[in-house]
């Protein structure tokens, strides 16, 4: 499913090294996703962060695309479980899209946050479209 932010896609933060990515696309009135890629780890955590808390203050329902996403550390995990306690705070909505490999491993592990959905990119575009 080919998704047109309403806004030009925009990477975050002005210095990220090049091996993360963080795009942003509104998916309508009250929602946002957030294509993450590469590695996030703790040299690029205040960039996720940043982006996460300013997508969490513009919707209610925010989903982190894990698709392209090859690495995630505890640093990291930590800003994805702050921000799902913050969303439950809010009565808000937080979706985890298409974890693969080590970082699908490490939520295997941990647990997803309480309150956040972990969802395969197959079972849930339909229901992200609405």
């Amino acid at each position: 499913m080919s998704i047109s932010p309403a806004f030009p896609t925009q990477s975050v933060g002005s210095g990220p090294p090049p091996f993360f990515s963080c795009a942003r696309m509104a998916e309508g009135r009250n929602s946002i996703r957030l294509v993450l890629a590469g590695e996030l780890d703790l040299s690029v955590r205040s960039y996720f962060e940043q982006a996460l808390e300013d997508a969490q203050a513009d919707a209610s329902r925010v989903v982190l695309d894990l698709g392209a996403l090859t690495l995630i550390d505890c640093a990291s995990l930590g800003v994805v479980f702050d921000a799902a306690l913050e969303a439950r705070r809010r009565d808000a909505v937080m979706i985890l899209l298409d974890p693969r490999g080590q970082v699908r491993r490490v939520l295997d592990l941990t647990g997803a946050p309480d309150g956040v959905a972990v969802l395969e990119r197959s079972d849930a575009e339909p229901s992200l479209a609405a």
